[in-house]
């Protein structure tokens, strides 16, 4: 497990800022090193606010015609359906740059959950057939401490073989259906990059940080590891709930 990093910032557009800055530098080095950047994506509004500015002011510093991108996890909703994380990412992203939508692999939210999940296995398995998966995946961390649909007490914790699994959200949630990706998907990444936002996500960072790399945490996000790098980017509120 590479070294954790934690970056604070002042607050969320600063984040968004940072998180663009890093994904527009690492697809230019990964394009001239491998000749394609590729990225998973995560659902949320601290993401949404990211790949609006990475479609606008950032527009021009990334080598999107050789980017493909991928989803952590999804909903098992409908693509056009308002709690579709593909939704969201066309609506702020996707179809704001040109051919980008044909280079982005959805999870079929729309298929029963287990059919979305052996689909979407196959198609990253043909697509990192070297072991090493994405560039950089992108991920939040909840108020219990899941992280894409990985949920504190799932069995989707203990799988190992699966690089995308069928799974189910708490109660309390309004889609519970969904498709995740695992832990294998996640560790076999350069890097993935936590953004964090707000002083409600005090607490929970707080935890997570304290276990983090541990296989056996108490919270989903604290499990997640990576090959190169392991990078929370945090607000002031969410370092210090202020």
């Amino acid at each position: 497990m590479p070294p954790l990093e934690v970056r604070e910032v002042a607050d969320a557009a600063g984040l968004c800022r940072a998180a663009a800055d890093l994904i527009a530098t690492t697809a230019a080095a990964a394009v001239a090193a491998r000749g394609r950047f590729t990225l998973a994506l995560s659902g949320g509004n601290t993401p949404r606010a990211l790949y609006q500015l990475l479609a606008s002011e950032l527009v021009t510093r990334v080598p999107w015609a050789s980017t493909h991108l991928y989803f952590g996890d999804e909903r098992c909703v409908p693509p056009d359906d308002p709690d579709s994380n593909y939704r969201m990412a066309l609506e702020s992203l996707l179809s704001k740059i040109p051919g980008l939508v044909e280079r982005t692999a959805r999870i079929e939210g729309e298929r029963p959950p287990p059919e979305a999940a052996k689909r979407y296995d196959a198609l990253l398995r043909k697509a990192f057939i070297d072991g090493t998966t994405f560039d950089i995946a992108l991920l939040g961390i909840g108020e219990d401490g899941h992280t894409a649909s990985l949920f504190p007490g799932s069995p989707a914790l203990d799988e190992r073989t699966q690089w995308a699994l069928a799974t189910e959200a708490p109660p309390t949630m309004k889609t519970r259906q969904r498709v995740t990706l695992t832990y294998p998907m996640f560790a076999s990444s350069r890097a993935v990059v936590f953004l964090v936002v707000g002083g409600d996500k005090r607490r929970i960072l707080a935890d997570v940080l304290a276990d983090a790399g541990n296989p056996n945490a108490r919270y989903p996000a604290s499990r997640i590891t990576a090959r190169d790098q392991l990078l929370y980017l945090a607000d002031r509120a969410a370092m210090h709930g202020k």
